[in-house]
């Protein structure tokens, strides 16, 4: 071969390379206080990907829902409520994958001098929740549960930097968050949470990662968010099974002490479970029982909230775990 034609055929690799690089995938993906992305980092979950991946932190669920709706997001982390909302409102939208937090990981905390006791001293409180999330859906199902209603009470709305912040000050007597805003408010500001105040038997403590239709149908993103499903479902995996190197992570990746975190891990509990059409039974009865009270202002049907197509490689993850949990 003459060396016209190796340099040629040296250049003509080296432009398909970068052609190849050039066309790398961009993930942009939301979280909620960066959990799921530390644990796949921290687990080499992220290592050798074959797509880049743009994260986005937010401290609730409720911003990603708006990222995602306003296209700043392809993927999304987050709880299933405030799924809900921006479904209903009609957001390109769909939940492509789960996972299961223990329920009790989301709780109604109270000061120590407030007076509450029981659940049925709630009456005539001052509660924050954020509105239209798990605090919301917590402190209605709880007000059942003591049997009294939304009357008996004074809601404030408030997000969860805010919330605690009101508790610790005494603007409010009660406060209902998840983790780790449990485990922080309770190790550094002395909260307590209120007997039978857990989420155990109101909440489904399910999470979803969510997509936009677009990346759903974009055939490049579409491999990589299956991919990044089965990655999450084994880093979960390796964060149930690491629980003190994982909390160490956590702790320096969020500057939070390790004592919280641990405490964290230890409280949700998160494992990924099988992404199927069981999931819609759960998140039918939510829809129903935040129209009931009004906090959606129409009835909504759910069945065709979910794309199953993406999950296989995930499902087969969480299927092969040790006591595989299925909804």
């Amino acid at each position: 071969m003459k060396i016209g034609s190796i340099v040629a055929a040296i250049l003509l690799s080296i432009s398909a390379s970068n052609a190849l690089a050039a066309e790398k995938v961009t993930l942009r993906l939301g979280d909620v206080k960066g959990d799921r992305f530390v644990a796949l980092k921290a687990s080499g979950q992220l290592d050798n990907l074959p797509y880049q991946l743009k994260l986005s932190s937010f401290d609730s669920g409720a911003p990603v829902q708006e990222a995602l709706n306003a296209g700043a997001l392809d993927v999304g982390f987050t709880g299933d409520l405030p799924f809900l909302f921006v479904y209903a409102a009609g957001a390109p939208v769909k939940a492509v994958g789960a996972w299961q937090n223990n329920p009790d990981s989301i709780a109604l905390l109270t000061r120590p001098n407030a007076g509450i006791q029981q659940l049925s001293d709630l009456k005539g409180k001052q509660i924050a929740v954020n509105r239209g999330g798990w605090g919301h859906y917590l402190i209605l199902g709880l007000l059942e549960r003591a049997g009294l209603t939304q009357k008996d009470v004074t809601l404030r709305f408030l997000g969860p930097v805010d919330g605690r912040a009101a508790l610790a000050s005494g603007a409010v007597d009660a406060w209902a968050p998840w983790e780790p805003y449990i485990a922080t408010s309770m190790q550094v500001d002395g909260s307590q949470r209120v007997p039978q105040g857990g989420g155990k038997g109101i909440m489904s403590g399910y999470s979803y990662a969510l997509a936009r239709e677009e990346a759903i149908n974009d055939p490049a993103k579409r491999a990589a968010i299956s991919d990044l499903l089965a990655r999450l479902a084994k880093a979960q995996i390796w964060a149930r099974q690491h629980p003190q190197q994982f909390a160490a992570t956590l702790g320096k990746s969020l500057n939070m002490p390790t004592a919280i975190t641990e405490k964290w891990i230890a409280d949700a509990q998160i494992r990924p479970i099988n992404f199927d059409q069981r999931l819609e039974v759960t998140l039918q009865k939510s829809a129903d029982f935040f129209f009931k009270y009004q906090v959606l202002p129409k009835a909504v049907d759910v069945s065709q909230a979910f794309d199953y197509s993406l999950a296989g490689a995930a499902n087969q993850v969480a299927k092969q775990q040790q006591g595989a949990t299925t909804p």
